[in-house]
């Protein structure tokens, strides 16, 4: 998918500097202004960042020597020479997005132009680092000698993964997981791979991965849930990620099942995961490991999932109801690796129950399902090495409006 389509809030607002030493920075905001516009004009880019004509025309001729752009075409203007367009050049960049979870470890590889060239996936319990380094290594390894892309334009590994990964009370976790929560995960993974590598927990960058690649491209504001090995929240406000005073928002896990059902004791996450799910299914005698397994049009599983699934909707209502009248999110996305039947039929029960309970709320979001589905979270995390190799930060980036 292109990642070059237009989003909220991706070329308002974007704001050049002309002050003196300021050349990285406006090369990142013009770079930002042509991937969020599609293709466009040296006399668009003035306008809409704000800088000279010279200084557009120094960047973007530097940014073609560059190949990070490429002309497409030109237009006929009022007067003068037809002006030349200018777009993302997807060979100019790659980036590796690394999903780590309880379960799995994704990788993926992706264009600048948004594209995945390559995928792979390890189904497994608890890996820990080295087993994780070693799949990443291999693969790097294949992509090198398969030649899938020039590994000289490889600019970083971004990697999502939960927050205090090993400290997290689960079913058959492992002796000796806690080192995921004792090392420093960027560093590990860049000196091994002698690549720049960016962290984000792994809803947020699932949420990331939704606004670019997905279905959040329309929204400013929305809550991204994340069902997987365990549950999460990304928080996407203003088109931007928000992270938190401490970089824990969206811990949804952790709330009290007390404070909706008094007489339940544990977590919320205690019931919304898939080993919760796999645990249910057990019990009534279907034996799963990996989504792969879960048959939706089997009947003895359907069956289970569809009780498990109105358990589930129950257990995430209180949550939901509280994000929603406290965000005013334009939609709630709920993805991961559930199955993509058992996510839908969250939502329509979600739905459902947000509109009998709620009956006062002045607005409610739309509950639904990611289009990203799975693999939002690696395809976020590659995301942030473009953002953090060639993208302004909104903060130096934003004005409030235009003049």
């Amino acid at each position: 998918m292109d990642w070059a389509r237009k989003t909220p809030m991706a070329s308002e607002g974007l704001s050049g500097t002309n002050l003196v030493r300021a050349g990285e920075h406006n090369q990142r905001v013009i770079l930002q202004a042509i991937r969020s516009n599609t293709s466009i004009t040296r006399s668009e880019l003035t306008t809409i960042t704000g800088l000279t004509p010279p200084a557009v025309a120094k960047i973007t001729n530097r940014l073609l020597e560059e190949r990070l752009i490429q002309t497409s075409g030109k237009v006929l203007g009022s007067r003068g020479q037809p002006a030349s367009k200018f777009v993302i050049r997807p060979e100019g960049a790659y980036a590796l997005g690394l999903n780590i979870d309880r379960d799995h470890t994704t990788l993926v590889a992706m264009d600048f132009g948004g594209r995945v060239v390559d995928r792979a996936c390890m189904e497994g319990h608890f890996a820990l680092p080295e087993d994780v380094l070693t799949f990443v290594q291999t693969q790097i390894d294949r992509l090198k000698r398969e030649k899938r892309f020039n590994m000289n334009r490889l600019a970083g590994i971004g990697i999502g993964i939960p927050d205090k990964l090993g400290d997290i009370p689960l079913p058959n976790k492992p002796a000796g997981y806690e080192i995921w929560s004792q090392i420093d995960v960027g560093e590990f993974f860049s000196e091994a791979l002698a690549l720049p590598a960016y962290i984000e927990n792994d809803a947020t960058a699932a949420a990331i991965g939704e606004l670019h690649f997905g279905g959040g491209g329309p929204y400013q504001h929305f809550i991204f849930t994340l069902m997987s090995a365990g549950l999460g929240c990304g928080l996407i406000i203003g088109g931007q990620p928000y992270r938190g005073a401490e970089g824990r928002s969206g811990e949804i896990a952790f709330i009290a099942r007390s404070l909706f059902q008094p007489s339940q004791d544990g977590i919320v996450q205690d019931n919304l995961s898939l080993y919760s799910l796999y645990a249910f299914l057990a019990e009534r005698g279907v034996k799963v490991s990996t989504p792969s397994d879960i048959r939706t049009d089997d009947p003895a599983h359907a069956d289970a999932i569809e009780i498990w699934s109105r358990l589930a909707a129950n257990e995430l209502l209180g949550t939901v109801a509280v994000l929603n009248c406290a965000l005013n999110p334009e939609a709630h996305i709920i993805g991961g690796r559930l199955p993509a039947m058992v996510i839908e039929r969250i939502c329509d029960l979600l739905n459902g129950l947000l509109a009998q309970r709620l009956p006062h709320a002045p607005a409610i979001a739309n509950i639904r399902p990611a289009r990203a589905v799975a693999d939002a979270a690696p395809m976020g995390a590659a995301m942030l090495v473009f953002q953090n190799r060639y993208l302004p930060t909104p903060e130096v980036l934003m004005k409030t409006e235009y003049t």
